[in-house]
C-alpha cells in the first residue's frame, strides 16, 4: 500500500510516498481521506513532543470504510468511520478500536478527516479548559485555520459570541464562513475590539501577540494556549495576571485522548451539533496523497484556509 513516509527530519523534503505491507491486525480501516494538521508538520522536523523512530508513516486522524473488524466489534465490514489512529496518511490503517468512531451521515469523508483533532481540540479548549458560558465574548486566533475555524465554530455553538482574528481580509472572509460575528485583522487587533473579551483560544502563539491578547481580556477573562503555529512560544510575566485577575491556560487534545469515556462523550457532542447544523467542517485545500509535501508546505507556510485534507 501507498504511505507518506518520513524519511529524514527535513521538514516537507524529508517526506516520500512509500510502498509498505498493508497492516496487521484485526481492526483496520481503507483510508479515503486523512487530515493534516501542525503536529504533522512538527513531526517531519523532530520538533514533536514525541519523536517517532525513522522512518516512520505520518498523520493521526482519518475518514474512510471499516475492511477488517474483530468478532463483538461494534462495527462490520463497510461501515464509513472516523479514526484517531497513527499512520493515518496511508491507504490502510491499524485502526486503534477506543479510538474509532462512526462518520456522521451528513459529512463526507472529507469533512470526517477534518474533524478529529481539530475539533475535539476546539471543544476541550472551549467548554473543559476555558469554562466557556452562554453569551461570553470569544476572541479566536488564527480563525481562518483548521482549529480557528472549527473553534469558531464550537464557540458559536455553545452560546458565545465570537471574534476572528486573522492576517488578511482574504482570510477574514474564511472566519465570516465560519460562523464568526465579526472580525478583527493584523497585527492591531486589540484596537479593533469594540470591548474586553472573555475568553481567547490561541493555537498561534507569538509574544506580541499575546501580550496584546492578555490587554484584550475581561477581569476574570482566560486565555486557552493550544498551539504555536507561528513558531515563537511567548512566555508570560505572572504579575500581570495577578494584577488583571485572569488566567493563562493550556490545552492539549490529550486531555481527551488520555480517557476514551470522555473521548466518547466529546465524539457524541460533536455528532449532536454536526445532526442540528451548528457544525460542519471547513475544508480548505486538499491533496492527492501524492502531493502530501505541497499540504504540509502550505501549513508551514500559513497559508492554509480551513482544513488541509488528502485523499487517497
Amino acid at each position: 500500500m501507498r504511505v507518506l513516509q518520513v524519511r529524514t527530519e527535513a521538514g516537507p523534503d524529508g517526506i516520500i510516498v512509500a510502498n509498505l505491507p498493508e497492516p496487521d491486525g484485526d481492526f483496520v480501516v481503507g483510508v479515503r481521506a486523512a487530515g493534516v494538521s501542525f503536529p504533522d508538520l512538527l513531526m517531519t522536523r523532530g520538533q514533536y513532543q514525541v519523536r517517532q523512530q525513522l522512518p516512520f508513516t505520518l498523520g493521526w486522524e482519518a475518514a474512510g470504510d471499516v475492511l477488517r473488524a474483530p468478532a463483538g466489534s461494534p462495527f462490520v465490514v463497510g461501515d464509513r468511520v472516523i479514526t484517531l489512529s497513527f499512520g493515518a496518511h496511508a491507504e490502510q490503517v491499524a485502526a486503534v478500536p477506543a479510538a474509532t468512531f462512526s462518520l456522521p451521515a451528513e459529512l463526507s469523508y472529507e469533512e470526517g478527516a477534518a474533524l478529529p483533532l481539530n475539533y475535539l481540540t476546539a471543544l476541550a479548549a472551549l467548554d473543559r479548559r476555558g469554562a466557556l458560558r452562554a453569551g461570553e465574548t470569544v476572541l479566536v486566533h488564527g480563525a481562518a485555520g483548521g482549529v480557528g475555524t472549527a473553534a469558531v465554530q464550537v464557540a458559536k455553538a455553545l452560546g458565545a459570541r465570537v471574534v476572528g482574528a486573522v492576517s488578511t481580509e482574504e482570510k477574514a472572509q474564511v472566519a465570516r464562513r465560519a460562523g464568526a460575528d465579526s472580525v478583527v485583522i493584523g497585527d492591531g487587533f486589540r484596537s479593533q475590539l469594540s470591548g474586553p473579551v472573555n475568553l481567547i483560544i490561541d493555537p498561534v502563539g507569538g509574544a506580541e501577540r499575546f501580550k496584546e491578547s492578555l490587554r484584550a481580556l475581561e477581569t476574570e477573562g482566560r486565555i486557552v494556549i493550544v498551539g504555536f503555529t507561528a513558531g515563537e512560544i511567548p512566555e508570560v510575566k505572572v504579575n500581570r495576571l495577578l494584577l488583571r485577575n485572569v488566567d493563562v491556560r493550556g490545552c492539549s487534545f490529550g486531555i481527551l485522548a488520555a480517557e476514551p469515556a470522555r473521548l466518547g462523550d466529546a465524539i457524541a457532542l460533536l455528532g449532536d451539533l454536526i445532526a442540528s447544523g451548528a457544525v460542519r467542517p471547513l475544508i480548505g485545500s486538499v491533496y492527492p496523497l501524492e502531493d502530501g509535501r505541497a499540504a504540509l508546505r502550505e501549513l508551514e507556510e500559513r497559508r492554509a484556509k480551513g482544513k488541509v485534507v488528502v485523499t487517497v
